[in-house]
C-alpha cells in the first residue's frame, strides 16, 4: 500500500468510497455530485489537503481537510456555490424540504474551529472502503495526513468533528490515537457531535 496526493482521476473512486463507508450520512445524501465538488475542493484549492491510500492500483481509503477551516469553506462556497447548487438539483427533485435544509447547512459550514487556538487543521473526512477495514489502513493515514499539515504549514494543532452517539468505534479509534475531547454541541439539529484535538509538534 502507498498513500500520496490524490489527483483529477481518483475524485470518482473518493466519491465511491466515502459512500460506501458513510451510508446515510448527512453529505452523503445531497448525492455523488456535491460529494465530487466538495473534493475536488480540496484537491484544487491551495490550502487543501487530499490524499489517498491505492493498493493494487486502487483507492482503499483517503483523508481530506485544510489547514486553514476559518476561511476555506467560505472561500469555496464563493467560487463554486452554482456548481454545488447544481449538483443538489435530483436530490432537490426528490425531496425539497429535506435537501435545502442539508444544503443550507453544507453550504453554510465553517468548520466549527476552536475558540480557544488561534489556527489548527481541521481533518474533514477520512475514510476506508469496508471491504479493506480492519488492516490499519485508517491510522495509516491519519499519521499521514498529521504528517502533511506539519510539512505544509506551521500548525501545531490537528482537529476533527465526529458524531457522540452510535459512533463508538470511531471515537475509540481517535483516542487511541492520542485525540483528545475538546468539547461538545449539536449541529444540524439534535445531532450531537465531539471535537477532537492533537498537538502534532
Amino acid at each position: 500500500m502507498i498513500i500520496r496526493d490524490a489527483t483529477q482521476e481518483d475524485i470518482s473512486k473518493i466519491v465511491e468510497v466515502h459512500i460506501n463507508a458513510f451510508q446515510g450520512f448527512f453529505l452523503t445524501t445531497l448525492g455523488r455530485g456535491f460529494l465530487t465538488r466538495l473534493y475536488e475542493g480540496f484537491l484544487f484549492k491551495n490550502d487543501g489537503i487530499l490524499r489517498v491510500a491505492i493498493a493494487d492500483g486502487e483507492v482503499i481509503g483517503f483523508s481530506a481537510g485544510t489547514t486553514t477551516p476559518e476561511t476555506f469553506f467560505a472561500e469555496l462556497r464563493r467560487d463554486k456555490w452554482l456548481s454545488f447548487l447544481r449538483a443538489a438539483i435530483p436530490g432537490l427533485m426528490l425531496n425539497p424540504a429535506v435537501v435545502i435544509k442539508k444544503l443550507y447547512h453544507a453550504l453554510f459550514y465553517k468548520g466549527d474551529p476552536i475558540e480557544s487556538l488561534e489556527s489548527a487543521a481541521l481533518l474533514s473526512s477520512i475514510a476506508v472502503d469496508p471491504s479493506c477495514t480492519g488492516k490499519s489502513i485508517g491510522k495509516v493515514l491519519l499519521e499521514d495526513y498529521e504528517f502533511q499539515v506539519s510539512q505544509r504549514s506551521k500548525l501545531e494543532y490537528v482537529y476533527l468533528i465526529t458524531d457522540k452517539f452510535g459512533n463508538e468505534r470511531v471515537v475509540n479509534f481517535y483516542k487511541k490515537l492520542q485525540y483528545i475531547q475538546d468539547s461538545e454541541f449539536c449541529q444540524s439539529g439534535n445531532r450531537v457531535m465531539l471535537r477532537f484535538i492533537k498537538k502534532i509538534i
